[in-house]
């Protein structure tokens, strides 16, 4: 039967507005345009690792299960799924993002994952990449043909997006608000809530699967010597621009610094993620 709703209408609906002044010319391949993007998205991983566990923490995962994290980054979800199941498949379009997702697979001593460089686009069930147990598509490509996603699982599919602001593009945007140079990171104005993740799970539903839900806290936080440190690091993110740190920035960034009780400075931000989970195929219970 088909759907009585235009999915892909609402998808585009509920995309958060490009801001005012619009966005930097972007190139044409994903590889390079994510790649662009690596080191920054590198260290916004460290900061949300502990908050990754509470995504991670919404399913099951088997020491015998094959994972496959369809658009990995610098390995967020690759590397702890790594500790938890038999083996991993990470794959990205970016050689970029694939090297920090190595780095940080070595950092954290895990051996059993396996690197593709690769357009989702591109994947073919049962010619470039198998079928795995569990497929997991955290806030990349995999998330937007959700057929072809689950026809790579065997045992779940694990969807991963923002439940509400703040995202990356807002949190770095928000460091950066009245920097110049750093215009191409403008603050994104939320979206309405009706199309939030209510979308991506009806269409779920609509498919014929049965759709979990689980909504985690999230966010990005890390200690520091000192203020100082924290301004240091943290501009690192900007897009482009001055190595001199902004007094504009300074005055952003305090919003979100504290002291800690080790006498040290703390940056936290928070948001909510959702994670949604659903077997690929339904028993026969008739």
């Amino acid at each position: 039967m088909d759907s009585l709703i235009n999915w892909d209408v609402l998808r585009q609906l509920s995309m958060p507005p490009i801001p005012r002044g619009g966005q930097p010319h972007q190139p044409e391949d994903p590889g390079e345009r994510w790649g662009k993007s690596a080191d920054m998205y590198n260290m916004i991983a460290h900061m949300e690792k502990r908050y990754t566990l509470n995504q991670l923490n919404a399913f099951d995962t088997d020491k015998n299960d094959t994972v496959l994290d369809i658009g990995c980054g610098p390995g967020r979800i690759s590397v702890p799924m790594a500790q938890r199941a038999k083996s991993v498949t990470s794959l990205d379009a970016s050689d970029l993002m694939l090297n920090h997702c190595k780095e940080n697979a070595r950092a954290a001593g895990v051996t059993n994952i396996n690197w593709i460089k690769m357009n989702w686009e591109d994947a073919v069930l049962g010619k470039n990449v198998e079928q795995h147990d569990i497929v997991i598509a955290s806030r990349s490509p995999g998330g937007q043909d959700i057929r072809k996603t689950a026809a790579f699982a065997r045992k779940y599919v694990v969807l991963v997006g923002w439940a509400n602001m703040p995202n990356v593009p807002t949190i770095v945007g928000d460091l950066f608000r009245g920097v110049e140079g750093a215009e191409g990171f403008a603050p994104m104005r939320p979206t309405d809530r009706r199309l939030g993740f209510n979308i991506t799970y009806n269409q779920i539903y609509d498919m014929g699967f049965d759709p979990n839900i689980n909504i985690v806290a999230d966010g990005w936080e890390k200690d520091f010597g000192s203020r100082d440190e924290a301004y240091a690091w943290l501009w690192q993110l900007r897009p482009t621009g001055s190595d001199v740190i902004s007094p504009v920035f300074k005055k952003n960034t305090d919003k979100w610094l504290t002291e800690n009780k080790n006498g040290g400075i703390t940056f936290r931000r928070e948001t909510r993620s959702w994670v949604i989970w659903f077997r690929p195929s339904l028993p026969d219970l008739w």
